[in-house]
């Protein structure tokens, strides 16, 4: 939580950085010591539980730990699937993508999402920029992420629960894949995966944005981290690909115009 608390500040100027990894490293140690033995109790796996999702949020504050925030949510999956679902009496038994979707109609509502003409346009261009993609996907796990995250744009112009919804399946796509599938896919050097990055860091962001409204200020730190993610990511491709990014780049590029904060 330290670590958390202190990522997030330095994101707003409070220049903590320092803090944030001292914590992180600590807590990463301590977690990797636990997981050595199987959990004592329900309260152990619990606060094991706990503990990487605090780790994965913080993920979310650094502006290079987009590879990070992925293994760990993967981390996340494991845990829970390994550790806690045979435990009826956990704080996190119900932790699952049904009850993350109650909570987002009940923050959002469950009428149909109206778009502006802008964001009707954002929406086909991201969606033209993304099929360019497909001839680069080789494996069946790129296939099934552009697939998803084609289904995740076109969902956000009808409903954006259901849009919400989508991205969780996008993120058990990765959760399910296998370590010899997950591991070409967060490989820096696989530059069709880092396109499918750019374009599905950019689209989360965006619907967020777009379907949280005045509640989306609260997670104004997004904007940050989709920033220096999709920079981090475009500035490794060679110059044959750069091409694909073009235009979600010149979208992140806008993005201080669009979203304040």
């Amino acid at each position: 939580m330290l670590g958390l608390a202190a990522g997030h500040l330095d994101l707003h100027g409070a220049n903590c950085s320092s803090q944030a990894l001292s914590h992180r490293v600590k807590a990463i140690r301590a977690l990797n010591t636990a997981l050595t033995n199987p959990p004592a109790s329900t309260a152990d796996a619990d606060a094991r539980f706990a503990a990487l999702f605090a780790l994965v949020f913080q993920a979310s504050c650094m502006p290079d730990g987009m590879t990070e925030f992925l293994a760990m949510t993967k981390g996340c999956h494991i845990i829970y699937h390994t550790s806690m679902l045979t435990m009826d009496d956990s704080l996190f038994g119900s932790f699952a993508r049904e009850s993350y979707a109650d909570s987002v109609r009940r923050l959002i509502g469950a009428p149909p999402l109206v778009l502006d003409a802008e964001q009707e346009l954002m929406i086909r261009r991201f969606l033209r920029s993304l099929r360019a993609l497909g001839p680069l996907c080789k494996s069946p796990l790129e296939v099934g992420f552009l697939a998803a995250t084609e289904r995740i744009a076109k969902t956000a112009a009808i409903s954006a629960a259901r849009a919400f919804a989508e991205i969780i399946d996008q993120y058990r796509l990765l959760n399910h894949a296998t370590t010899e599938d997950f591991a070409p896919f967060v490989d820096p050097r696989n530059h069709a995966v880092q396109l499918l990055l750019i374009h599905f860091v950019l689209i989360e962001f965006a619907i967020g944005c777009m379907c949280l409204g005045s509640a989306g200020s609260r997670f104004a730190f997004r904007r940050r981290t989709c920033i220096a993610w999709t920079d981090q990511l475009a500035a490794g491709l060679p110059a044959k690909y750069r091409k694909y990014a073009e235009w979600p780049m010149d979208f992140v590029g806008k993005l201080d115009e669009l979203v304040p904060g």
